[in-house]
Order: C-alpha cells, then sequence, then structure tokens
C-alpha cells in the first residue's frame, strides 16, 4: 500500500509538472517595440485558444521566406474586431508584430490590417 501511494504521488507530481511547461511567457519577444510592421501574404492562419499563430510569406531585404508569428487567443481577436473569414490563405496582410528579442524571424502580433483594410 505504501509503494502505491508512493507512486501515485511521484506520478501526479509529473503531470503537474508537465502541465506547468506547456505555457509560456512573452520574454522572447521584444515589447517595447510597438511600430514593427511587417507584410506578406498568408500562408497559415490559425485563430486558436490559447495562442493564434499566423505564417506570412514575407519578402525583403533577406530574401522570400516563411515567418511564423504568435498572438493572442480567439477570443481576444474577436473582442478586438476579428471575425471567421477575415483573413485567409493567399490574402496580403500587415502585422504590427513586436519582434524577437534575439533577432530572428517572427514576432508577437499587436494588431492585423486585413487585405480590405479592417483592423483588429
Amino acid at each position: 500500500m505504501k509503494n502505491l501511494l508512493k507512486i501515485t504521488l511521484f506520478a501526479l507530481s509529473c503531470i503537474t509538472a508537465l502541465a506547468a511547461t506547456a505555457h509560456h511567457s512573452a520574454a522572447q519577444f521584444n515589447l517595447s517595440i510597438r511600430d514593427n510592421y511587417v507584410e506578406g501574404i498568408v500562408k497559415q492562419f490559425e485563430a486558436l485558444n490559447p495562442h493564434t499563430v499566423i505564417v506570412l510569406e514575407v519578402t525583403d531585404e533577406k530574401g522570400t521566406r516563411d515567418v511564423e508569428f504568435e498572438g493572442h487567443s480567439r477570443n481576444n481577436y474577436y473582442r478586438s474586431g476579428y471575425r471567421p473569414g477575415m483573413v485567409n490563405v493567399g490574402d496580403r496582410i500587415r502585422l504590427n508584430a513586436a519582434p524577437m528579442r534575439d533577432g530572428s524571424d517572427g514576432g508577437y502580433v499587436l494588431g492585423v490590417i486585413t487585405a480590405d483594410g479592417s483592423r483588429f
């Protein structure tokens, strides 16, 4: 009985540790930079919970490549004006995104300007 209790407690602590590592902070994003606009063609747009994923095909001085951005949850986007169908694969959109602190591609979406000029 004592061993069963120890095994059960160990298993529960492992599960709790996994859940704790599943969430991450925004420490990798430089949120002090607020006007960093990136324009590109939507390759992927997933308005999900807990975080939205947007992949843009970006062309700039570094060349053409796919860049992944993370954003607020779907319900936060919805409260700021997003509605399903506003962003589609193939659309040219503009993002205001806090860049990565290490200078790599990507960032945290602060705002979206859609192909028709709508904002959320």
